[in-house]
């Protein structure tokens, strides 16, 4: 809708308006672009993030079956008493990205793995079944990070990509249809005018030579 009680009908607010129309589809142009770029990185990353959702699947399948071997081997009091050790706490920092200006935070990458020293197993848990189940779950516990990392990138990209699909909506069905409008409105008023001051030209054009002609008839009359 038009407010045409606030429109502006004069040149300048037309030429306003078309730059405005012009400027608008630029913007348009270059976030279409935005998301046709990130719709291309989701695509890349989605395909990514399978693989390791599938890797992890795999690393917990084996960190499973190397706790069962060394259960079985050692029993349930041996890899208890194992688990006894040194606890490993976990710290991730995160550092900041950018893809097409949108800010995105990653998880730096991270080593869970220790050295057998490190993990200080008592004495008791000291079979070499014990140090392949843990190396097993701390590659689980990488595999857990890697994933972590992919799926916040993805869900970042995914949030941008809907705002900007947002912004493209307004932008094509609301902001640039009514500036069209305004333009449309603005330009037939002046050429409106324009036809009237045309006619109003023509029309005095007229009198005034009626008037002039009146003029002459009388002043021949006068001469007779």
């Amino acid at each position: 809708m038009i407010n045409t009680s606030i429109t502006s009908k004069t040149r300048n607010e037309l030429l306003i308006r078309k730059q405005q129309i012009k400027l608008t589809r630029s913007g348009f142009d270059l976030l279409d672009k935005k998301r046709q770029a990130l719709l291309q990185e989701l695509l890349h990353l989605q395909d990514e993030v399978v693989e390791l959702a599938v890797a992890l699947q795999n690393l917990t399948s084996q960190s499973r079956r190397s706790l069962a071997k060394a259960e079985a081997l050692v029993g349930k009091f041996g890899v208890n008493s194992a688990a006894m050790g040194k606890k490993h706490e976990v710290v991730l920092d995160f550092e900041d990205s950018q893809i097409m200006g949108v800010h995105i935070p990653r998880i730096q990458p991270y080593t869970a793995q220790r050295e057998f020293y490190d993990r200080d197993i008592c004495i008791i848990g000291t079979s070499p079944v014990i140090d392949e189940s843990a190396k097993s779950f701390e590659k689980n516990i990488e595999g857990i990070i890697k994933l972590a990392d992919g799926e916040i990138h993805l869900s970042s990209l995914m949030k941008e990509i809907t705002k900007t699909t947002r912004r493209l909506k307004a932008l094509e069905h609301i902001i640039i249809p009514n500036l069209l409008k305004e333009y449309a409105y603005i330009k037939m008023a002046l050429e409106e005018r324009e036809r009237s001051e045309h006619f109003s030209l023509k029309l005095a054009k007229k009198l005034i030579n009626q008037k002039n002609n009146r003029k002459k008839s009388r002043h021949v009359q006068e001469i007779f």
